[in-house]
């Protein structure tokens, strides 16, 4: 049992670090892609509360249409659209010289070892698994990966 509260305290720690570091660094742009409105609302909210601002797009092509001129410092990217995958919105995003450098996110159900795979080779930084916790998505909402 002590070693549960250890843990529980050792996230919280954590959490409370990162969320120090990302009130010194400003807020942050975060375009949420996902298609289903309960989670994306979920993201944007926590991305809120940690100080930043949040966009949501619920397909590929309102993502594409909506990031060149929000311009966003992080992607949160559900692989699974309705339009089209992830995988394929985050090559496309790498070839945008306005959006190569922005921080990719996958949040995902998509989780096996090949779905990671196919992550990394288009450039996706993080692949998250659903379900998550706020914690594991705040310590990536920082200014400098």
């Amino acid at each position: 049992m002590a070693q549960a509260a250890d843990g529980a305290r050792l996230v919280w720690t954590r959490f409370a670090v990162t969320l120090n570091r990302m009130h010194r660094a400003g807020p942050l742009r975060v375009l949420v892609i996902e298609d289903y409105p309960d989670t994306a609302d979920l993201l944007a909210k926590w991305v809120e509360l940690a100080g930043h601002a949040a966009r949501v797009c619920h397909t590929g092509v309102q993502a594409l249409l909506v990031a060149p001129t929000y311009q966003p410092h992080i992607i949160l990217l559900d692989i699974g659209l309705p339009d089209m995958y992830g995988w394929d919105l985050a090559r496309l995003f790498r070839k945008d010289p306005a959006l190569s450098q922005t921080r990719i996110i996958a949040v995902t159900a998509y989780k096996t070892q090949e779905d990671r795979r196919r992550s990394e080779q288009v450039g996706i930084d993080v692949h998250l698994g659903k379900p998550l916790l706020q914690s594991e998505i705040a310590q990536y909402l920082v200014q400098d990966p």
